[in-house]
C-alpha cells in the first residue's frame, strides 16, 4: 500500500504537521510513516577521523524511537473519533543517525512512497544552528513535498489551487492532483499568472493549446482556469494565495542555475518559507518524467479510492 513519510524533529510545528498528514492519509487510504533523523554529538578528531561512543548512539536512538512511538500513540488517539467502519492507516516509524540528506535518495527509492510531509521550519537562531532543511528538500528530492504552516488544521479537500506555467509536464502534475480531488470530488483550479512583458496574441496560444491538451488528457470533470493577468510571477503567486480560497496550494520547483541558486531563492522556495496555505511543491519535469508522480495516481488506482520535515 502506499505511504506517506512525516518528517519530524519532535518539535510543535513537525507535530502539528503530522496530524494533518495522518487525515490526509486516511483521507487517500494509505498508511503513514514517521521518520527522524537524529545527530550524534561528535568528539575530538584524531587524527583526521571523528570518534563517538556507542553509547551515544544508543542513548540517542533509544530516545528517538520512544518519541516516535509516543507521537504515533497521540495519532493513534486522533483516528480514534472515526467511524467504526472508516479506513485507519497503519502508523509506523524509522529513525537513523545522521543529517537528513544522506537518506534523501534512499527514501525515494521506495515506490510505495507517495510523498513527504513536513512543517514550516523553526525561525530564528535554532534555525540559524541547526540548519533549514527545508530549502534543502524542496531542491533535491525527487518526490511531491506537501509543506504544513504552523496551527494548520486538516480541513476537507474541496478546493485545489495550482499555478502553473503551463508547460507540457504539468499536465502529468495536473493527473497527479486528480488522485487528492476524487475522493471528495475537489476542484482542481489551474491559475495562470500572465506576464505583462508576454504578448497578448502569444498568451492566448499558450492558455488555448495547454487547456485542449487538459481537456483531452485529463479525466476529471471538475478542473477549471482562472487567469492573473498582468502580474510579475512573484506578485501573482501572492495575490493568489491572498484572495484565492483553497485548501491546498500546488506549485512546481522549477531547478535554477547555479547563479541564481546563489543570489536568490526560487519562487517556490519563498512560497514554502512564508506560507499560510498548505503547499504541495511537485519537483521539476525532469525528475516528474522518472514516473514519480505517477506512483500518486498509482496509488489513488490501486486503492480504488483515493493521502509533515521541519
Amino acid at each position: 500500500m502506499k505511504t506517506i513519510t512525516v518528517l519530524t524533529d519532535f518539535s510543535a510545528n513537525a507535530e502539528n504537521a503530522a496530524r494533518y498528514a495522518v487525515r490526509l492519509a486516511q483521507h487517500l487510504q494509505t498508511n503513514l510513516t514517521l521518520y527522524n533523523s537524529f545527530l550524534v554529538p561528535m568528539t575530538e578528531p584524531l587524527g583526521g577521523q571523528v570518534y563517538w561512543s556507542m553509547e551515544d548512539y544508543n542513548i540517542l536512538q533509544k530516545d528517538s524511537e520512544e518519541q516516535l512511538r509516543a507521537l504515533g500513540a497521540r495519532l493513534e488517539e486522533e483516528l480514534s473519533t472515526l467511524p467504526i467502519n472508516a479506513f485507519r492507516p497503519v502508523i509506523d516509524f524509522k529513525c537513523q543517525e545522521g543529517p537528513l540528506y544522506r537518506y534523501i535518495n534512499r527514501l525515494s527509492a521506495d515506490r510505495d512512497l507517495m510523498l513527504l510531509v513536513m512543517g514550516t521550519h523553526r525561525k530564528g537562531l535554532g534555525s540559524i544552528i541547526m540548519g533549514n532543511h527545508m530549502r534543502e528538500i524542496i531542491g533535491a528530492v525527487p518526490l511531491p513535498v506537501l509543506i504544513i504552516p504552523e496551527n494548520q488544521t486538516f480541513k476537507k479537500l474541496d478546493k485545489l489551487v495550482f499555478a502553473t506555467d503551463m508547460e507540457d509536464s504539468d499536465l502529468e502534475v495536473i493527473q497527479a492532483l486528480t488522485a487528492f480531488a476524487k475522493p471528495s470530488h475537489a476542484e482542481i483550479t489551474l491559475a495562470h499568472i500572465q506576464h505583462p512583458d508576454t504578448p497578448e496574441n502569444d498568451t492566448k496560444k499558450l492558455v488555448t493549446s495547454f487547456l485542449e491538451d487538459v481537456a483531452n488528457k485529463i479525466n476529471y470533470p471538475k478542473i477549471y482556469y482562472r487567469a492573473v493577468e498582468h502580474a510579475p510571477v512573484k506578485t501573482g503567486l501572492k495575490w493568489l494565495a491572498e484572495n484565492v480560497t483553497c485548501n491546498l496550494f500546488v506549485m512546481v520547483h522549477r531547478h535554477k542555475t547555479f547563479l541564481e541558486q546563489l543570489f536568490n531563492l526560487s519562487n517556490t522556495q519563498k512560497m514554502a518559507a512564508n506560507t499560510n496555505l498548505p503547499l504541495l511543491i511537485f519537483p521539476c519535469a525532469e525528475n516528474i518524467a522518472m514516473g514519480l508522480n505517477a506512483n500518486l495516481e498509482t496509488g489513488y488506482q490501486e486503492n480504488i479510492i483515493a493521502a509533515a520535515i521541519s
